[in-house]
């Protein structure tokens, strides 16, 4: 069977959140806790199932919250994990970037999701880091982002099942391999490479 290409994923700040705090809010299309699907995405992450891509912006918003900030190492280990492994996508904020970012904006402001928020600044820049990086997805709750349209080629969604799924992703959070075993499993293959 060939093997499909992992699909490249900008993952906005709050999805980061909402795993690391274990938000119990309900996503909006599944009702379930969101950070069940943050956990998924970031299991699929560490199984290379997707590609990960990020900017400088989204390491100085986490890197500002207080659980990461003033967290415990473990938390500030997992957070740089992420950001340094030789998988991920990787973009810097410049001028260029910033440019492309204020036209997003102007051109996307009036297909925002929540009609209380617009596209601008931060949100904007991470559009256009997703763009820059070729992403397939990039995946928010905020409703200032333009929820359910493709920007040129990136769709701009809720976060949602998007990868290959293998058999532990459908299991309940309490059936499926301790987060212990996921994350020495994970490191094993990060050795490996």
């Amino acid at each position: 069977m060939p093997r499909t290409k992992s699909p490249i994923i900008y993952v906005d700040t709050c999805v980061y959140i909402d795993l690391l705090t274990r938000n119990d809010t309900q996503h909006a299309d599944t009702s379930e806790p969101r950070w069940q699907i943050a956990k998924g995405l970031f299991d699929a992450v560490n199984d290379n199932r997707v590609v990960l891509a990020s900017s400088a912006l989204i390491e100085v918003e986490l890197n500002g919250l207080a659980i990461v900030r003033d967290g415990a190492a473990s938390v500030v280990s997992t957070v740089r994990g992420w950001f340094d492994a030789p998988s991920t996508l990787w973009t810097d904020i410049d001028r260029p970037l910033a440019r492309e970012s204020a036209v997003l904006a102007r051109e996307w402001h009036p297909m925002r999701a929540d009609n209380t928020k617009s596209l601008r600044g931060a949100d904007a820049t991470h559009l256009a880091a997703a763009l820059r990086l070729g992403c397939d997805y990039l995946m928010t709750h905020d409703g200032g982002f333009p929820l359910g349209h493709t920007v040129k080629s990136v769709q701009v969604q809720r976060p949602a099942q998007v990868w290959t799924p293998h058999l532990f992703d459908s299991l309940p959070p309490s059936v499926a391999p301790s987060d212990e075993a996921s994350a020495v499993t994970a490191g094993a293959r990060r050795r490996r490479r």
